[in-house]
């Protein structure tokens, strides 16, 4: 049995996929089936959260994903957190607002957040991609994506049904 206190959690969660892909003498794993060896194995114990840490999880699953329609009728996201650092009690807190009654400068905290999340993610891509196009068995190289989303909202803006006859001028 692992003891999951020692080692961060994000490790020991990492080595139990690693020794199920060893032990199992596979290069692609699904985690559904990792999670049963995982578990039936003795691999992976932790404590139950209590039930107001599994309401917050929850509570905020559910706000990221409530969606309303706007004036204009586009589909927005409801609900915009914005992290802040209790500098008192030393701890990270999110805070939710409504974007219809949020002030302006918690929506900007927010948009700013999310854009920062968005561009560490293509950060990242990046470098994923070009150390498998550097590192890969294949000898494959990969093209290099744009990360330039511009054209991509332009084209998801237009239309997605069309009249059967052509629009008179």
């Amino acid at each position: 049995m692992r003891n999951i206190h020692n080692k961060s959690l994000q490790k020991s969660l990492r080595s139990i996929v690693h020794e199920f892909m060893k032990v199992n003498g596979v290069t692609e794993v699904d985690l559904d089936t990792v999670a049963q060896w995982g578990v039936k194995n003795r691999l992976y114990q932790r404590p139950a959260l209590t039930l107001v840490k599994q309401c917050k999880r929850e509570l905020a699953q559910a706000l990221r994903t409530e969606r309303i329609m706007d004036r204009q009728g586009r589909e927005v996201r409801r609900m915009h957190p914005v992290r802040i650092k209790d500098a008192q009690e030393d701890k990270q807190m999110v805070i939710w607002a409504d974007i219809e009654y949020a002030k302006p400068n918690h929506m900007r905290v927010s948009f700013s957040q999310r854009r920062q999340g968005i561009l560490d993610y293509c950060r990242q891509h990046k470098t994923d991609v070009e150390s498998y196009n550097d590192n890969n068995t294949f000898s494959a190289t990969l093209p290099l994506f744009d990360y330039n989303f511009n054209a991509d909202l332009e084209e998801g803006d237009f239309p997605t049904e069309y009249p059967d006859e052509r629009p008179r001028k």
